[in-house]
This record gives structure tokens, C-alpha cells and sequence, in this order.
């Protein structure tokens, strides 16, 4: 590990982390609220992730195919036809992105779709950050088996929907990011109860392969993800 991961490692440490395992070549660990992410191939030896862009997500989508070989200098190619300027003239450009932007890319689109908090768990400051509290000590076991108290931990998607009238029962400091039940295709989420009812478990059917926990009454949550990085397209015709 050298320097620049054992920096942001010190501060993952403190945090809430979430584990990926992706197609069983690649473990990823990362920090609640933040885009810093690591990922190994033995366990051992962690490395920074790049942090993925608006650019990098785009040329991932045209160029990259297949699994994950397990190289994260692996390049994959593709080709097009651009035209530029007025006229028929035409030009070959070629996307070239590494395997490393890739598995950047698809921990991003996980996160997006599938970061999970307890409502309560993150508050939004007067400066509008977001930030853990401290004083959180879990839902009550009532309000845990229900999916409108688990948010997503991104920018706001919904919310920003909304007309004021419909946000006037809403708390700004918790209510600050968007709920499950309002995802779309609905049923995208299962909620469970293991352990005697004092574990609840939500299952991602988007990203199969996600797991979220939460013990009422105690501010321990979190999620693991074990899967093949492939997005359920076929969810709409299974609900």
C-alpha cells in the first residue's frame, strides 16, 4: 500500500465502509459519503480506485464488453464514426478505456442505485453537507419494516421532484435524500426480517447480489455486495 492509499485508508477506518466483491476477481471497500474507493485482487494489497467522471462513464459504456478479466490494465477498444463539422466528412475515432476506469465505473453505478441509510443515520448540515449522526440510535422496530425509512445515500433524484406542498410533512435535516419506495419499477426491493425479527435485511432485485442490513434500536447498518457486476434489465418483467 503506499502512501497516498494509507492517507485515505486512515479515514476510511473511521467511517461506515461497504464491501464489494465483484465477479470474484475484484474486492472493493469504500466509505459511506464519499467517492474514495480501493480495490485488491489477493486480499493483501490495496490500491486508490480513480474516481469516475462523467466522461469516463460514457466511454466505459461504448467500449467496454465482457467480464472482468482481472487485469486492471486491461484495455478495451472501440470504434466509430463521428462526424464533425458541416458536410459528409467523416472520422474514425477510437475509445480506448482501461479495465482500473471500468470497475470505477460499475462501483459508481452500484453506489448510485444501491447505497443504502437508515433514515436518521445522515443528517444535512446548515451549509447543505451531508453528515453522520452521531446522536442516531436506530430506527424502532415498528418504523424498520418500513421501506420509506431507508434512503439513498446520493444526490437527490425524486426529491427534487416534489412540490412544496408535498414536502411540507417532511423533516430537511433527515428527509434530505430520496426514499426506496419511491424507486422505480416498484418491487425493486425486498425487506426482510431474520434473527427472530431483530435483523432487518433489504435484497436489491436490480443488483442482485446486494445485501443491506439494519438491527433496530442500535445504529449499526450497512451492505455487502457479492455479484457479477450485471445490472437485472430483466427486473420490469419479473414484478
Amino acid at each position: 500500500m503506499d502512501f497516498e492509499c494509507l492517507h485515505y485508508s486512515l479515514g476510511l477506518a473511521a467511517g461506515n465502509g461497504l464491501t464489494l466483491r465483484i465477479s470474484a476477481k475484484y474486492d472493493i471497500l469504500n466509505s459511506f459519503g464519499n467517492e474514495i474507493n480501493f480495490y485488491c485482487l489477493n486480499c493483501m494489497d490495496w490500491h486508490l480506485l480513480p474516481s469516475a467522471t462523467e466522461s469516463m462513464i460514457a466511454d466505459v459504456a461504448l467500449a467496454a464488453q465482457g467480464r472482468f478479466t482481472g487485469d486492471p490494465s486491461q484495455e478495451y477498444k472501440h470504434t466509430e464514426m463521428r462526424i464533425k463539422g458541416e458536410g459528409d466528412d467523416a472520422t474514425e475515432e477510437e475509445v480506448k478505456v482501461n479495465e482500473a476506469s471500468r470497475l470505477a465505473t460499475t462501483v459508481s453505478n452500484i453506489d448510485k442505485d444501491a447505497s443504502v441509510v437508515p433514515r436518521g443515520a445522515f443528517t444535512k448540515s446548515p451549509c447543505g453537507n451531508m453528515q453522520t449522526n452521531r446522536s442516531f440510535g436506530g430506527l424502532d422496530p415498528v418504523e424498520a419494516v418500513k421501506l420509506c425509512n431507508y434512503l439513498h445515500l446520493r444526490e437527490l433524484v425524486n426529491l427534487k421532484k416534489k412540490s412544496i406542498l408535498e414536502m411540507s410533512h417532511l423533516n430537511p435535516a433527515i428527509d434530505s435524500l430520496d426514499p426506496l419506495s419511491e424507486d422505480v419499477p416498484k418491487g425493486s426491493w425486498s425487506l426482510q426480517l431474520e434473527g427472530g425479527g431483530t435483523v432487518c435485511i433489504l435484497h436489491s432485485l436490480l443488483w442482485l447480489g446486494l445485501t443491506f442490513f439494519h438491527v433496530p434500536q442500535t445504529p449499526q447498518h450497512g451492505h455487502i455486495y457479492m455479484g457479477d457486476r450485471l445490472m437485472n434489465l430483466d427486473l420490469p418483467f419479473m414484478l
